[in-house]
C-alpha cells in the first residue's frame, strides 16, 4: 500500500503506516486491537466494566474497580499511535483534507447510516415506522448513533487541527515536552482531585485562567506517542518504577471513586467515570513503553513470533477500524451467547471471553467488507 493510497483507519491509529507487510510494526499492531478490546469491555455495563458495583465490598470490589478503571485507556492508546505514526509527516493542507478529513468524514456518513439501518431494523414497532431518512440525517450531525461513534466526531476534530498539532509538536523540544505532560498531569488530573476533596467540583481557580486548548487529549496524547517512539526504548527498571506509579494512580483512583460515590450516593456510568479518567496517562504511557519493550524487535531486542502468530496479528490489527465501527452490532447479536457463558463461569472471566468473541466475529466481518470495492480504503 502506497503513502497516497493510505486508508483512512491509519489515520485513526487503528492501522499501520508503511508502505509494506513486512514493514509494520507488529507491536503497534498488538497495541491497537489490545485497545480496541478494552473499548469492546468498556460496554459491557454490570456484566463487565461495571461489575465491581454489584459486590458488596470486599477485596473483589477493589480489584474490579481497579481493573475497570485501567480499561479507559483505551482511547488514549489509540491518540498516542496516531501521534507515532501521523505526527511525524509532511503534509500540505489539501493531503490532509483529502486523504484524511474527507475520507474520514465519509465513514461517519456510511456508517452511522449502517448503524441507524440496525437500529431500526431491531425497533419494537417495526422497520417502516422507526427508520427515517431526516432523522438519522439530523442525528448524524448533531448526535452520536449509538454510544461508541462519539470518538469518530472528536477524531474528525483532531484530524482537522492536524496541520497545527504537526508544526507545534514538530518544532517543540525535550523540555518543552516536560513542560507539556507535566501541566497536563497537573491541570488535568491532581488540580480537579484537589478541587473535589475542597469543595465538591467548585472551581478553585478563576475561570478565566483556562489552558485546556492546550492540555486537550487531542494534543497532549498524541504528542505523546510521537515523543515516547523517538526515544530508546526503556529498561526493565524504568518500567518497574512506571508500573508502581500506575498501581499508585489506580489505588487514588479508586479511593476518589468510592469518595465520591459515597458523597453522591448515587452510581452511574458518568459518576464513575469522573476519576477513571484523571490519572490515566501514567498507565497508558506504561502499557505503550511495555507493549514496544516486549514486542518491538527493530534494534535485536523483543520476544520473537512465530510467522503465523505475526501474520494473524497484522492481518487483526489492519482490521481494527472497522471493527470499532461494527463491534456494536456484534455485542447485542452475542448477548444471548453472553448470558450463556456467564451461566456456566464466573461473571468477570465470562465477559472477558465474550469480548474476545466479539472481536473475532467483528474481525471476521471486516474481513469481508474489505473485499467490497472503495470499502476497503476507508475501513
Amino acid at each position: 500500500m502506497s503513502d497516497t493510497q493510505l486508508n483512512t483507519s491509519a489515520a485513526v491509529g487503528l492501522a499501520q503506516d508503511s508502505k509494506s507487510p513486512k514493514k509494520k510494526m507488529v507491536w503497534l499492531e498488538m497495541l491497537r486491537i489490545f485497545a480496541v478490546y478494552l473499548v469492546i469491555f468498556n460496554h459491557t455495563g454490570d456484566y463487565g466494566f461495571h461489575y465491581w458495583a454489584t459486590l458488596d465490598g470486599g477485596y473483589r470490589y477493589w480489584l474490579f474497580m481497579g481493573c475497570a478503571s485501567l480499561t479507559v485507556m483505551n482511547i488514549p492508546l489509540f491518540y498516542m499511535i496516531s501521534g507515532a505514526l501521523l505526527m511525524g509527516r509532511d503534509e500540505s493542507l489539501k493531503t490532509v483534507w483529502r486523504k484524511r478529513v474527507l475520507r474520514y468524514a465519509l465513514v461517519i456518513l456510511i456508517f452511522t447510516f449502517v448503524q441507524y439501518l440496525w437500529i431500526s431494523f431491531r425497533a419494537e414497532d417495526g422497520f417502516r415506522e422507526s427508520f427515517s431518512l431526516w432523522e438519522w440525517f439530523v442525528t448524524m450531525l448533531s448526535e452520536n448513533i449509538i454510544v461508541p461513534y462519539w470518538f469518530l466526531y472528536e477524531y474528525l476534530g483532531f484530524l482537522v487541527m492536524l496541520p497545527l498539532y504537526r508544526r507545534m509538536v514538530q518544532n517543540m523540544k525535550e523540555d518543552e515536552f516536560h513542560y507539556l505532560f507535566l501541566l497536563y498531569i497537573i491541570f488535568t488530573g491532581a488540580l480537579p482531585i484537589v478541587e473535589y476533596l475542597l469543595t465538591k467540583w467548585h472551581t478553585i481557580l478563576n475561570i478565566s485562567f483556562n489552558i485546556a486548548y492546550i492540555t486537550g487529549d487531542l494534543l497532549v496524547y498524541p504528542a505523546l506517542g510521537f515523543y515516547l517512539i523517538r526515544k530508546p526504548k526503556p529498561t526493565w527498571k524504568q518500567l518497574a518504577v512506571m508500573w508502581g506509579l500506575s498501581l499508585l494512580c489506580v489505588v487514588y483512583t479508586c479511593l476518589m471513586t468510592e469518595y465520591k460515590l459515597d458523597y453522591a450516593r448515587q452510581l452511574s456510568e458518568a459518576r464513575v467515570g469522573t476519576f477513571f479518567k484523571m490519572l490515566i496517562c501514567i498507565p497508558a504511557v506504561t502499557v505503550f513503553l511495555t507493549f514496544r519493550k516486549l514486542f518491538d524487535t527493530s534494534d535485536g531486542t523483543g520476544l520473537t513470533m512465530h510467522p503465523g502468530v505475526e501474520k494473524l496479528f497484522l492481518s487483526i490489527g489492519s482490521c481494527v477500524f472497522g471493527i470499532y465501527l461494527v463491534e456494536q452490532i456484534f455485542r447485542e447479536a452475542f448477548y444471548d451467547f453472553g448470558m450463556v457463558l456467564v451461566d456456566h463461569l464466573p461473571n468477570f472471566p465470562a465477559t472477558l471471553l465474550y469480548c474476545v468473541v466479539v472481536l473475532l466475529g467483528a474481525y471476521l466481518l471486516v474481513l469481508v467488507l474489505k473485499q467490497i470495492p472503495g470499502l476497503k480504503k476507508l475501513i
